[in-house]
C-alpha cells in the first residue's frame, strides 16, 4: 500500500473522531427535543420544555417566575406512556450508542491499517464494517427519532397533571434540537468516511495490479519467442 493511499485510510481517523465527538455531544445534551408550552386563556404565561435521550428540562411560568423541573425521560416515558414511545426511544439510545462504539472501532483499525505495509485484508475489510455499521445503527436512530417526532412530540409533550390541571398545552410548539441535529453531522462524517475507504481501496487494488510480477505463462512466452 502506497503512502498516498495510507494517508487516505488514516484520514478516516480524524472522521471517526469528529463523529465520536458529535454523537457523545448528542448523548449527553438535553436538546433532542424542544417546545414552547403556551398556557389556554393567558397571554402572560409562558414555557420552556427541553428533552434529551435520558434527561431533560421543563420550565413552565405562570406569570410568578419560572417553576424549573428536571425530568428523567426513562421515568416520564414509562409514567406517560401517550407522550413518547417507548420503543421508538429505546431504539434510538441503542442506535446512537452502537454507532458511538461503532466509530471507536473503526478509529482504532484506520490506524492499524495505515501503519501497517502488510496487504491483509483484514484490517480493511473491519474498516468497512465498523463504518458502515455505524452508519446503519445511525440511521435507525435518526429515522426512529423522526417518527418519535412527528406521531408523538409534535402533539404533546407535558404529562397529564400539566395538561389537565395546569392547563397547559403544547401542540404545535415543538421542534428539533441541536442534539439531534449532532446525530445528522455524525451521519454525514460517516458516509464520508466510506466513500473515502471506497477510493482508498480502489486505489490499493490499481496498485495491486501495477506491481503485479510477471505471470510463469507470460515468461515462458517470452522465452519461446526469443
Amino acid at each position: 500500500m502506497s503512502i498516498k493511499t495510507r494517508a487516505l485510510v488514516f484520514s478516516t481517523f480524524f472522521g471517526s473522531c469528529i463523529a465520536i465527538g458529535l454523537l457523545l455531544v448528542s448523548l449527553t445534551t438535553n436538546y433532542w427535543v424542544r417546545a414552547s408550552p403556551k398556557r389556554y386563556n393567558t397571554s402572560e404565561s409562558f414555557g420552556n420544555v427541553n428533552y434529551g435521550l435520558f434527561f431533560g428540562n421543563r420550565d413552565l411560568n405562570v406569570g410568578y417566575g419560572n417553576r424549573p423541573d428536571a425530568v428523567n425521560v426513562y421515568t416520564f416515558i414509562t409514567s406517560e406512556p401517550d407522550v413518547m414511545s417507548f420503543w421508538l426511544w429505546l431504539v434510538t439510545a441503542l442506535g446512537t450508542g452502537f454507532g458511538l462504539l461503532s466509530c471507536a472501532i473503526a478509529a482504532i483499525a484506520s490506524v492499524i491499517k495505515a501503519a501497517s505495509a502488510s496487504k491483509k485484508r483484514g484490517t480493511m475489510i473491519l474498516l468497512f464494517v465498523s463504518n458502515i455499521s455505524s452508519a446503519s445503527s445511525q440511521i435507525v436512530a435518526f429515522a426512529c427519532w423522526v417518527i418519535q417526532f412527528y406521531q408523538y412530540l409534535t402533539h404533546n409533550v407535558l404529562s397529564l397533571k400539566d395538561r389537565t390541571k395546569m392547563r397547559w398545552y403544547s401542540h404545535g410548539t415543538a421542534s428539533f434540537g441541536f442534539s439531534f441535529f449532532m446525530l445528522v453531522l455524525s451521519i454525514l462524517v460517516v458516509l464520508i468516511n466510506i466513500i473515502v475507504l471506497i477510493y482508498a481501496k480502489r486505489r490499493e487494488h490499481r496498485e495491486d495490479h501495477r506491481f503485479e510480477p510477471p505471470s510463469e505463462e507470460k515468461n515462458q512466452s517470452a522465452i519461446m519467442l526469443y
